[in-house]
This record gives structure tokens, sequence and C-alpha cells, in this order.
């Protein structure tokens, strides 16, 4: 079943004068390709669905948050938006039809999902549910434009909040949240030209001068570049006990678990390819002020890692923390707005997120809901992502890159040697 929000006419939108976040100008502008670019989360409940409380959450959902009701339009280089009121929103339920075959039915909610979360349509996001005996597994697709992955992953919690509440005819147990849509204006005031980090901009040239113009790419061959799909997956790289012994063999060194995948993947790039540095393109939240914790929107600032990898382990875990502490400063200037200031226009090609979603509400839940995210399709030639994600479960990596059998080699090789290195870091292998 697709569920479809609407608003009855026209009327009911309004001109808002706030600007959209650089961020999502930028993507904006990149998205006149065409190509889908959602994220995604899905979560099953143990029970069959009831249609009229789902339709009640969804739209306490919509009203919850500001960003789910704008819309943009562009007119050449011009961004306008619109935005629609609490209350105004409606539900239409289409049924998908019915599925004996898993990979048919995966297949038919990518094409709806491609179809429906365009940045420049409303909604850009679609909601879908399975529904079979006992069960209901609830997927929710989104362009980029208007979430992150924390925003994401805040949605099996509210949903399943609101569900609750509909049923019961009760509110729900949900605080208040802040508009996204605030938090990009604020963003547009801040950072004026002439307010602008200049050591942020610093940081960009010194990673752009040491690859000849560009950004980094992967550490070991892709291919030959083509338009072929690329390939997804997933790898847990640690379970929960490994996981805390991870962090605490950081520790002992005045680090932390982030400080030891990033060095992890350092140590990897010099064992396999003699690579003497480490670089790549790293996502940071930029939630900095409690205001914006339980917002929906994107919410993450660009920022380059490039760091000497040493012989020694204690000394690897220091340069690589006192990197990352750059980095996050570096990441308060928005990527666009960074190589605007720099007269180029570049885009990453080897980029590695890290997020410890352990303390989003609901987290403690994920396993029984059967939790997972998801990513549309890809066939960029040059891309390689790598999202690390540290949960009460573990620690997993979600990676994509260019469909090649050069790069699934080359991939999967570095993969099996951090998580090798990461069992090191852990003391489950012997050290170093």
């Amino acid at each position: 079943m697709l569920w479809q929000v609407d608003v009855p006419g026209p009327a009911c939108w309004q001109p808002d004068r706030r600007r959209p976040s650089h961020i999502q100008e930028e993507h904006l502008n990149y998205a006149e390709n065409g190509l889908p670019a959602w994220l995604g989360v899905a979560f099953e409940w143990s029970e069959e669905l009831d249609p009229r409380p789902l339709t009640r959450a969804i739209l306490g959902w919509v009203d919850r948050h500001e960003a789910l009701r704008r819309r943009f339009a562009k007119d050449g280089p011009a961004i306008t938006s619109a935005t629609v009121g609490p209350g105004k929103s409606i539900v239409h339920r289409t049924e998908l039809g019915y599925y004996i075959d898993r990979t048919e039915l995966a297949r038919s909610l990518k094409n709806v999902f491609d179809a429906q979360t365009s940045p420049l349509r409303w909604p850009p996001y679609a909601l879908a549910t399975v529904s079979r005996p006992g069960s209901t597994t609830i997927l929710l697709a989104s362009d980029h434009a208007i979430t992150d992955l924390y925003s994401l992953a805040s949605v099996p919690h509210d949903l399943t909040q609101l569900y609750i509440a509909a049923v019961r005819g009760v509110r729900p147990k949900l605080a208040p949240v802040q508009s996204y849509l605030d938090y990009a204006e604020a963003e547009r005031v801040r950072l004026t030209e002439s307010a602008v980090n200049g050591h942020a901009i610093e940081h960009w040239r010194e990673l752009i001068e040491a690859n000849a113009g560009q950004l980094p790419h992967f550490p070991l061959p892709l291919g030959v570049q083509d338009q072929t799909m690329q390939r997804s997956g997933r790898m847990w790289l640690l379970d929960p006990v490994g996981t805390r012994e991870f962090d605490r063999a950081c520790r002992t060194e005045n680090a932390n678990t982030a400080v030891g995948l990033f060095a992890g993947l350092a140590l990897a790039g010099k064992r396999l390819a003699d690579h003497q540095d480490f670089q790549t393109v790293a996502p940071f939240h930029t939630r900095d002020d409690l205001r914006w914790r339980g917002s929906f929107g994107w919410y993450v600032g660009m920022s380059p890692l490039h760091f000497r990898v040493p012989d020694g382990f204690p000394e690897l875990l220091r340069v690589t923390r006192l990197e990352l502490v750059r980095a996050k400063e570096t990441a308060r200037v928005p990527f666009s707005k960074a190589m605007e200031l720099l007269g180029v226009r570049l885009r990453d090609r080897f980029m590695v997120s890290y997020m410890d979603l352990r303390k989003v509400p609901g987290s403690n839940c994920w396993a029984r809901w059967r939790t997972s995210f998801l990513i549309s399709c890809n066939a960029d030639p040059h891309e390689a992502y790598f999202w690390i994600n540290r949960s009460h479960e573990g620690i997993c990596v979600n990676f994509r890159h260019p469909g090649t059998a050069t790069a699934r080699t080359s991939t999967d090789n570095y993969l099996a040697e951090f998580a090798a290195l990461s069992r090191r870091i852990s003391g489950a292998l012997p050290r170093f």
C-alpha cells in the first residue's frame, strides 16, 4: 500500500521567503540530472495494520515537521519555496498489488520510490506498507533535500508513538520540535562572506592541492569508469561486545570510537596500497544547538580529512584525533560556500561517514522492529561511499561503489582489512 500525502488544493500553499540551506541549494541544482537521490528507513510492527490510525499518525508526523510541508520550485538559477500550514494535509491510499516473490516486491518498491521522491515535486517523500498475517513493514523513502540519516533514524519511534496514540485516542508522547526552515535561514544570515572562517577554506585548499586540483579518490583501483549501476551492501564490523572493547582500547589512548575507526581505515590503505597519508571527505552533523535535536532536516556539513599514517598505533590515534577536531570546525562552513570562495566546482569521490545512533529515540527497539536503512541506486563511475554506524547492536558499514569487477575486489579487500584491524584494536586478535 502506498500512502501519499497531498493537500486539498493550490490555495493551501503560501509563499515562504526563508531561503534553502546551502546544502539544499547545492542538491537542488545538482538534482536537475533527474537521477534519484533518496534515503530510506524500513521497520516492522508485529501486528496487522489498522489504516485509520496510521493515516492519523502520518498526518501527525507531517504536521510535526515543517520541512515535510515545504515545496521548492526553480526559475533558472532562482529557487523559491512555499509552505502549507499544519492541519491542511490529507492522505491518499493506493494499493500496489500482491506479491509472493520478495525480489519482485523490492523491485516494485524501488520503482515507486524512484518516481515519488524528486526534490522538485511535492511531497519529495513516499511511505509504503507491506502487510502480511500478523505483521506490517513500514518503509519511508525521502529525497536527500529534506533529510539526513539522523532524521530518518527518528521515524520508527515517532510513527510508532503517533500510531499508538491514534489507536488509543490520546496525545502522543513526543516533545515539540523546531523547524529546519528556521535553521536554514539562520545559517544564511550567519554565513556572510566576511564571517566565513578562513581556516576552513585553507583546510579545503590543502586537500585540493594535494590531489592535483581534485578531491580524493578511493585508495585502491576502481577499474574502467563507466555508467554501470553501482554495487551496494552492508557488513557488520563488530558485535556489541567487540564494540565496547574497541571503544575501551581507544579511550585508553585518549581517543574514542570515531577516532579508532578512521585510524583503522587509514591503516588499511597503508597496508594494502602503501598510502602514507589518509585522505577523504567526511560529513559532520551541525545540530550543535539543542533546539535542533529532534528537528527533521539536513543538518550536515562536509569537511576534509587529511593526515599522515604513522607506524605506531598510539601516534596514529593522536594525529587522527587532531584532524577530526579540525574537521568538525571546518564543517561549519557549507561545502558549496567553501567551493565558491575557492573558485572551483568539485564533488566528493571518496566519502566516509560515522554516526553514533544510540541516543536516537527508540534505537533500543531497532532489533525488535527489524529496522534497516535504505539508499537509492546510483550509476556514478567515481563515488565510493562508506557509512559507518554505531547502534546498540554494534558497528556496521553500509557501502556503495562503482559497479566494476575491479571496484568490487578492491572494496571487499579494503573492508576485510579494515575489519581485521578493528578486531585487533578491540583485542579479539593479536595487537599490531
